[in-house]
C-alpha cells in the first residue's frame, strides 16, 4: 500500500499521524510524508542565460527559498520519525519542496516527480490534517484539505486526530491520545461503484479484533422512495437499526414485509456482509432510515453510544472515521452521496475517508 501523508509540522499535523494507528493499515507500507513551503522556487539559470542578470533579486529569491525548504525538510523528517515509531515496519522517506501546497500534493499522490514508491506509483491514500498553520484557521476544513479532496482523483483521509485540549502539553505529545477501545467505523453505501469501493476499502483493512463498523443507508426524498418502501423505513423509528443479514436469511427490525424487503435495506446488508466475511472479530451493525444523508452520516458518527451502549456498538464517545464514496449513483438513481461526501468532510468531528474508485492504469500497445 501506498500512502502519502501531507505534514506541516502543526500539532494538528502530528495528530493525523497518530490517527493512522485506528486506521487500519497494513503493516508493511511505503509512505511519504511530505512538507510544502508555500513559495515560488525559480528555477536555476541555463548556461549562457540572462535572466539573473535582468533580475538580480532572483537569485536572492531562490536562496531564501531553498533555506526554508530545507528547514521545511527537518519538518517533515520529524513527521517521519514519528510516523516510523508508530509503524516500525513500514517504509518511509520524508521529502520537501516549493509550491502551491494543494497542487504539490495533488501532483506527488498521482505519480509525478516519483510518486510514493520512487517509480511513480501513486498514493493508494493521501493524509491530510483537517487544519494545519494558515494564517486563517479554518473552523471545520482547512483550504488545503478542501483543494485536495476536491481536486485528486485518488482516495483521500481527512485527519482529525485527538489533539490535547492543554496547550501545555509537549508538542510530541500533542497527538499521542491513542485509543483505549477498539476503533468505530462508519461507512455510508448507496449501491454506486464508489460506494462500493469504500466498503472494499473497509473489508480490505487489517483491523483490530473488536473493532465495529456500522453500515449506513438513507433513503430521501422521492429519488429515495422510488427504491425503498417508505412505510417501512418510518416504522423502523428514529433509531432505524438492526443487526439483520439479508443475504444470510437474517430477520432485521420489522420482520417480513419491512425494511429488510426495501433496496436500501439488502444495499446495506451487502455491504455488512462483505466486510464480515472479510473481517473477522469485526462486529457489524447496519441503519437504514429515511434522512438527509448529508447529516444524518455526520449525526450518527457523532452520537455513536451516546447516552449508554446500544445494539453492541459500545459506550460513548462518537465513531473514529466515516467512510464514504466520493461519488453516488447518478440520474433518478441519486440518493446518497456526491455532494454528501462533501458535506461530510466539512462538518464530521472525525476523520472521514473520500474513497475513489481508481480506474486501471493503461499499459501500453505491443
Amino acid at each position: 500500500m501506498n500512502i502519502l501523508i501531507a505534514f506541516d509540522g502543526s500539532a494538528h499535523a502530528d495528530a493525523a499521524i497518530d490517527d493512522l494507528a485506528s486506521a487500519g493499515l497494513p503493516d508493511r507500507a511505503s509512505a511519504v510524508v511530505l512538507s510544502v513551503v508555500d513559495a515560488w522556487l525559480p528555477e536555476e539559470a541555463p548556461p549562457g542565460g540572462k535572466a539573473d542578470e535582468a533580475l538580480p533579486a532572483l537569485k536572492d529569491i531562490r536562496a531564501a527559498v531553498t533555506r526554508r525548504v530545507e528547514a521545511q525538510r527537518e519538518i517533515a523528517e520529524r513527521g517521519a520519525a514519528r510516523l516510523r515509531s508508530n509503524f516500525p515496519n513500514w517504509r518511509v522517506v520524508a521529502d520537501a519542496c516549493a509550491d502551491s501546497p494543494a497542487a504539490a500534493i495533488i501532483r506527488r499522490a498521482e505519480g509525478e516527480n516519483g510518486g510514493v514508491d520512487g517509480s511513480g506509483g501513486p498514493a493508494d491514500l493521501t493524509v491530510v490534517g483537517s487544519r494545519g498553520l494558515g494564517a486563517i484557521k479554518r473552523l471545520v476544513l482547512g483550504s488545503v484539505a478542501q483543494k485536495v479532496m476536491h481536486g485528486l482523483r485518488g482516495s483521500v483521509r481527512i485527519a482529525r486526530g485527538r489533539v490535547a485540549a492543554d496547550s501545555n502539553l509537549p508538542t510530541e505529545r500533542a497527538g499521542a491520545l491513542s485509543l483505549t477501545r477498539p476503533p468505530r467505523i462508519v461507512v455510508g453505501v448507496d449501491g454506486s461503484a464508489d460506494s462500493d469501493a469504500a466498503v472494499a476499502a473497509v473489508a480490505a483493512r487489517d483491523w483490530p479484533v473488536g473493532t465495529h463498523v456500522l453500515v449506513t443507508c438513507y433513503a430521501q426524498g422521492i429519488e429515495g422512495l422510488e427504491h425503498s418502501n417508505a412505510a417501512s423505513l418510518a416504522g423502523l423509528g428514529a433509531g432505524g437499526i438492526w443487526s439483520g443479514d439479508v443475504l444470510d436469511g437474517g430477520a432485521g427490525a420489522g420482520g417480513a414485509g419491512g425494511p429488510v424487503d426495501s433496496w436500501a435495506a439488502r444495499t446495506a446488508a451487502r455491504a455488512a456482509s462483505m466486510i464480515r466475511g472479510c473481517c473477522p472479530g469485526v462486529g457489524v451493525s447496519s441503519v437504514v432510515r429515511l434522512a438527509d444523508p448529508s447529516y444524518a452520516l455526520v449525526e450518527e458518527a457523532a452520537n455513536w453510544g451516546a447516552g449508554g451502549k446500544d445494539e453492541g456498538r459500545g459506550s460513548g464517545g462518537g465513531a473514529d472515521c466515516i467512510f464514504v464514496g466520493a461519488r453516488g449513483v447518478r440520474g433518478l438513481e441519486r440518493f446518497l452521496l456526491g455532494s454528501v461526501s462533501t458535506t461530510v468532510a466539512m462538518n464530521a468531528h472525525c476523520s472521514v475517508e473520500i474513497v475513489h474508485r481508481r480506474p486501471p492504469r493503461a499499459t501500453p500497445l505491443s
